[in-house]
C-alpha cells in the first residue's frame, strides 16, 4: 500500500478505530494515542512486509481486520501497563452518533438513560463480547472481518455474537 492508498484507508477508518478504542478506555486522549499507534504500527508492518522480498506470502490480506487486531492489542497492552479499570464508556452517544436529529428534551433524557443503561451493561459483560458487539453493530464489520481480527472461524464468530447478545440482554434485563 503506497502513501496515497494508506491516506485514503486512514480517512475511511480513523473514526471507526477511534470509536472502538474509545469505548474500551477511559479518556478521549488515551483513545487518540492508541488509535495513532495502531495506524503507525500498521504502516510500519506493511512497509516491512513490502521490503521483505523473500517472504511475500506474509503480506497483509485484509488491512482493516489487521488494523482492528492491532488496536485491540494496543488496548490490552495499555491495561497491562497501566493497571486501570477497563471499559469506561463515557459520552458514547456523542462518539457513536446515536442521537436523532434535534431530539426534544424528553427524547434526549430518554436516550441518555438508555445509553447509560447500555454503557453499564457493556461494561459488565465479557470484554470479548463487548468487542464483538462494538465491531458488529457500531463499526459495521462483517462476521468474516471479525473472524479475521480474532483469528477464528466465521461460524465461531456467529456463536460468539449470539452469546454476546444474550449476555448483553441478560445484563439489560437485570
Amino acid at each position: 500500500m503506497d502513501k496515497k492508498k494508506f491516506s485514503e484507508f486512514y480517512d475511511q477508518n480513523i473514526n471507526k478505530v477511534f470509536r472502538f478504542v474509545y469505548l474500551r478506555v477511559d479518556s478521549a486522549e488515551t483513545a487518540q494515542d492508541l488509535t495513532s499507534l495502531a495506524f503507525l504500527k500498521l504502516w510500519k508492518t506493511q512497509a516491512s512486509f513490502s521490503n521483505d522480498k523473500k517472504n511475500q506470502s506474509s503480506k497483509i490480506s485484509n488491512h482493516k481486520a489487521f488494523l482492528f487486531q492491532i488496536a485491540r492489542n494496543q488496548i490490552i497492552d495499555f491495561y497491562r501497563q497501566k493497571d486501570k479499570k477497563p471499559l469506561s464508556l463515557e459520552s458514547l452517544g456523542e462518539i457513536a452518533d446515536f442521537q436523532v436529529a434535534k431530539p426534544t428534551f424528553s427524547q434526549r433524557i430518554e436516550l441518555d438513560l438508555e445509553m447509560e443503561k447500555i454503557k453499564k451493561a457493556l461494561k459488565s459483560i465479557n470484554p470479548l463480547y463487548a468487542d464483538i458487539i462494538i465491531w458488529k453493530y457500531l463499526d459495521d464489520l462483517s462476521n468474516k472481518e471479525i473472524a479475521q481480527i480474532l483469528k477464528k472461524k466465521e461460524g465461531n464468530v456467529r456463536v460468539l455474537l449470539h452469546r454476546a447478545m444474550e449476555s448483553l440482554k441478560k445484563q439489560l434485563d437485570s
